[in-house]
């Protein structure tokens, strides 16, 4: 019994999140739109339109700080949050995670980046959630889809994309990728040249929400079209319903066309200052589309063999229908530089 409450509780410590991923500190990133001052901790710290760190302790406690500019004081107090990886106990082991990380006070964080400015009306120091910075018009950017290429589960392609900026912050940008080998099978059968290509095009508004509470990151929302095109040779073993002894195996070409149509949220993170993260999510309509060639089975008459109709490592997932809608998911990023 004490060895089955010892491995229980090792399970439970090694799984608490935040109190074995989270240091003992946090990180509260602190700029304003003017020169300023913060006192904290006893010490004075100059502060302006570039950010400087905090490394607070993780408490239950807020995070005390006066900020000054010439006559001006705010005594801040900012309200302790729970940490992100506190949550994430929900998805290991039943949550026990939690019972642990409730005893630690690693469980708490506070708000990342504080943005000061002056009220006009009030004539007092707030926190302002207003971009301050934005992308201007005739910027340029080149980027990649390094997902694309990793894609073993669809067609993996190689993508190469354009944004430019017609606007501050409004850009349009179109991206094209291809893939013009037999990347899963070879038959000696061919109706057609097997070839795979896509389009993206994307309209973007940067910087008129603010997710992070971020006010230097580039924010924005989007709405995307795509369209992949893929042309392959496959084959399929299939016998008569009513007489398994009656076994086939068809040789046959797919002309296979998917058009994507996505709202979505993405945000620039900068690497130095060239390179960038475009990390995004969306949601959407999948439409497909399938024109088969040669293809001789019928479903009423036909049954498809077991192991063609296991598709969890097929790319090519053989359909019989020639369309199709679907609700459609996109999470992914772009690596990019700009120009």
């Amino acid at each position: 019994m004490k060895r089955i409450l010892f491995i229980l509780l090792s399970i439970i410590l090694m799984t608490s999140c935040a109190s074995i991923l989270n240091k003992e500190t946090t990180v509260v990133k602190i700029s304003s739109d003017k020169k300023s001052k913060i006192i904290y901790l006893n010490d004075t710290l100059l502060i302006s339109k570039k950010q400087i760190k905090l490394k607070p302790i993780r408490s239950n406690n807020p995070l005390n700080f006066s900020i000054l500019r010439d006559s001006l004081k705010e005594d801040i107090s900012l309200k302790r949050k729970l940490s992100p990886l506190f949550w994430l106990n929900i998805t290991q082991n039943y949550g026990l995670g939690i019972l642990v990380d409730l005893t630690n006070d690693k469980r708490f964080t506070y708000r990342h980046n504080l943005h000061f400015v002056t009220d006009s009306i009030t004539n007092k120091m707030v926190i302002s959630n207003k971009k301050i910075s934005f992308l201007p018009k005739n910027k340029f950017f080149l980027y990649t889809s390094p997902l694309q290429f990793l894609d073993f589960f669809s067609v993996p392609m190689v993508t190469l994309g354009t944004e430019y900026f017609i606007d501050n912050n409004f850009s349009l940008s179109a991206e094209y990728g291809f893939n013009n080998s037999d990347y899963n099978r070879n038959y000696e059968v061919s109706f057609l040249d097997e070839k795979n290509n896509a389009y993206r095009f994307e309209t973007k508004l940067y910087n008129k929400i603010n997710l992070t509470n971020n006010v230097y990151l580039n924010e924005y929302l989007a709405i995307e079209f795509r369209k992949i095109k893929n042309e392959y040779n496959d084959q399929i073993n299939y016998y008569e319903i009513e007489n398994s002894n009656n076994y086939y195996i068809d040789d046959f070409a797919t002309k296979k066309n998917v058009t994507i149509f996505n709202l979505k949220y993405g945000l620039i993170v900068p690497i130095g200052k060239k390179f960038y993260f475009d990390f995004y999510t969306g949601l959407g309509l999948r439409i497909k589309k399938f024109d088969h060639k040669n293809l001789e089975y019928n479903k009423n008459i036909h049954q498809i063999q077991y192991s063609d109709n296991f598709f969890l490592f097929d790319t090519r997932d053989f359909k019989n229908y020639d369309q199709k809608s679907f609700f459609n998911y996109s999470l992914g990023f772009k690596l990019g530089i700009k120009l």
